[in-house]
């Protein structure tokens, strides 16, 4: 049984047999529930039959918190406690003991907009502190580098690295700020999940593209030969490791040996004949192709991008997200070799080890923890809320994502900066969302704008505190105006076709559109 039967068949059990069921009610007779918001229909069900006989029940949980509604959770379990035992004490803690006022002010005007909640009045004995800080920057690169440089800032003025924490809707969100702050020389940590490159699936379609670029990766040949299942069982590999030592032949080539005797056969031999010669094929594409064009054609006819959508798991979407992603970064490289090269620094990065990280993580993993600085990254439609919820359209999973909106939040203990791009790169399409409806949500008494807003109903306002806070960059001039071509060390040849402070988008000769920092380029 996994963990669900258990569920079931206790209720089941408690259900079918009275006599089970009332030796239990007498030998529990006082039920102590944590986190009451984040319990299933069956936990529901069978706390509420060992509790018919006593009434000595006692829930704690916060409604405003419950985010797992996506593996089972109801939030409806708690909101309609006291019809399911009429006659409880509801005790409301409204005391703070984490957050400046201005944060919670910000949080409680945010999840007031939720219908479906109990609701409360949070309230805190700390001094009011800085507003909550909003920044609007060009595309995901530039929030990535944006973060890291306030990131170094409170670590000059003393802030342990360890206090702060960068929290993402997604988990395919956390690769630009993990390639930012390799270059930039600051430590992270990833909390509950891998490392971008460190991702099951990422290493697997790594292995695919390593194989392609260079045959006699015997290490990448064994990670996916058989993966997709091929067939090909571990008998066939052992026997290609006894030839390959015995001949000083990568596996490789010794699988374009033995395809040709009749060391194997039957469904195996036939797999292995497909595969070498799908590897050979990819190998040629290499002179036609775009990298990230390569990657793709490698994930969808190798079956490895099919196997991720027929799987169930909830994880599932997740590494197809992260697949899409993988494609994204190696766009941004001019050939597969310089990809690989760029692979490899990172992975040797991420051996280092220091005492003290940034944390990166998802809003999910930050439940229940707190840090004295928050960078909140990627509040645009289609990211945060989620463009899955925005087309299912259904009020409860919008509710879901606020209250979402609101844990993240208050996970800041003293500064709180929210990001939200113009223009962000997802799943190889440049997208040009709108901010989040949960920034307009936000009381405009408790935030500050750190540049000047893109939201029509925002009045800017730079507070004194802010600006000293965040230290915020000037605003820089262009010297380049639409229509000039330019040099690009890496793009090569191109012309401006838009300009917004130093930074411009140039449709470049040979790779198309990029979006470039004007420090890099020069006039033809």
């Amino acid at each position: 049984m996994d963990f669900d039967d258990l569920l079931l068949k206790t209720n089941e059990l408690l259900t079918r047999f009275p006599d089970v069921l009332a030796k239990y009610q007498n030998r529990f007779r006082y039920i102590l529930v944590d986190e009451y918001q984040d319990t299933n229909v069956a936990q529901y069900l069978w706390l509420r039959l060992l509790a018919q006989t006593s009434k000595n029940i006692c829930c704690v949980g916060d409604d405003d918190q419950s985010i797992y509604g996506w593996r089972g959770a109801e939030v409806g379990n708690i909101l309609r406690f006291e019809k399911d035992f009429p006659g409880a004490k509801v005790i409301r803690l409204e005391q703070n003991y984490r957050s400046t006022p201005s944060i919670l002010a910000a949080a409680s005007n945010l999840i007031s907009n939720n219908k479906s909640r109990l609701g409360k009045t949070l309230w805190t004995e700390q001094k009011k502190g800085d507003p909550v800080f909003l920044k609007s920057v060009w595309d995901g690169m530039e929030e990535a580098r944006w973060i890291g440089e306030q990131i170094e800032n409170v670590q000059r003025k003393g802030l342990p690295l360890s206090e702060v924490a960068i929290l993402v809707r997604a988990g395919f969100q956390t690769r630009e700020f993990e390639e930012v702050f390799m270059s930039m020389s600051i430590p992270y940590r990833i909390i509950g999940g891998f490392r971008f490159y460190e991702r099951q699936e990422i290493r697997d379609a790594l292995a695919y593209l390593r194989l392609v670029y260079l045959a006699k990766d015997d290490l990448a040949f064994e990670r996916i030969i058989n993966l997709p299942r091929r067939g090909i069982g571990k008998a066939t590999l052992q026997k290609m490791h006894m030839v390959g030592r015995h001949e000083g032949l990568s596996l490789f080539e010794v699988a374009e040996k033995i395809i040709e005797t009749d060391e194997i056969k039957g469904k195996a031999r036939t797999a292995l004949g497909c595969f070498i010669n799908d590897v050979r094929r990819w190998a040629a594409m290499q002179v036609s192709l775009a990298p990230e064009e390569l990657m793709k054609v490698i994930l969808d006819e190798s079956g490895y991008t099919a196997m991720w959508k027929q799987d169930k798991s909830p994880d599932a979407d997740g590494r197809l997200e992260n697949l899409k992603e993988l494609v994204d970064a190696i766009a941004e490289f001019g050939s597969v070799s310089e990809f690989l090269e760029h692979v490899s620094l990172v992975m040797e990065s991420a051996q280092n080890t220091t005492e003290e990280f940034v944390t990166l993580m998802t809003m999910h993993a930050a439940k229940g923890l707190e840090f004295k600085t928050v960078f909140l990254a990627g509040w645009e439609e289609g990211i945060f809320p989620s463009q899955r919820t925005l087309a299912d359209s259904i009020d409860k999973e919008l509710e879901e994502e606020r209250r979402l909106a609101y844990v993240a939040l208050t996970r800041a203990k003293e500064n709180a900066f929210i990001t939200f791009a113009s223009n962000r790169r997802v799943h190889g399409q440049w997208q040009n969302n709108p901010p989040s409806r949960f920034i307009k949500e936000l009381p405009e008494s408790h935030i500050c704008f750190l540049d000047a807003p893109i939201l029509n109903h925002r009045a800017a306002s730079r507070a004194p505190s802010a600006i000293s806070a965040s230290e915020s960059l000037p605003v820089s001039r262009s010297i380049y105006r639409v229509g000039e071509r330019v040099f690009h060390v890496k793009f090569g040849y191109g012309v401006i076709t838009h300009v917004e402070s130093d930074r411009l988008l140039i449709d470049f000769d040979h790779t198309g559109p990029k979006k470039v920092l004007q420090s890099f380029i020069q006039r033809k």
